[in-house]
């Protein structure tokens, strides 16, 4: 079977598209993540790329074979991958990491649970 350029379902810390790039062509995703960032910094290419992958690039679990079908199952799961790409960014600044972000799998249950787990302000 052919490698297929695809999002990570496991290696995100976004939306999957380093972390894609770099099970495609076997080199760790954090050269990809500077290369963004670095072009996001210099001309602000960077988050058009990122952007358009994004858009372009089937995710993990499609079963999208053409890049036609991959761009229509990236539009309607769009709201929900990027409320998920929201909610790794907030515990990753907040520092709370559980075992399932560490795989890219939380549910909903554990993501309820951690939001109801972090401290809210201090009482006596």
């Amino acid at each position: 079977m052919a490698r297929r350029l695809r999002k990570s379902g496991t290696n995100r810390l976004l939306l999957g598209v380093a972390g894609g790039l770099g099970e495609y062509f076997n080199v760790d995703p954090l050269v990809f993540r500077v290369v963004f960032i670095l072009l996001a910094f210099g001309s602000g290419a960077g988050i058009l790329l990122y952007l358009l992958l994004a858009a372009l690039m089937p995710r993990a679990e499609s079963v999208a074979s053409a890049s036609l079908e991959a761009l229509k199952d990236n539009i309607a799961t769009a709201p929900r991958e990027l409320t998920d790409a929201g909610r790794r960014v907030i515990r990753l600044l907040r520092g709370i990491q559980t075992s399932s972000d560490r795989d890219g799998s939380a549910s909903e249950h554990e993501r309820a649970r951690d939001d109801e787990s972090t401290p809210t302000g201090g009482g006596t």
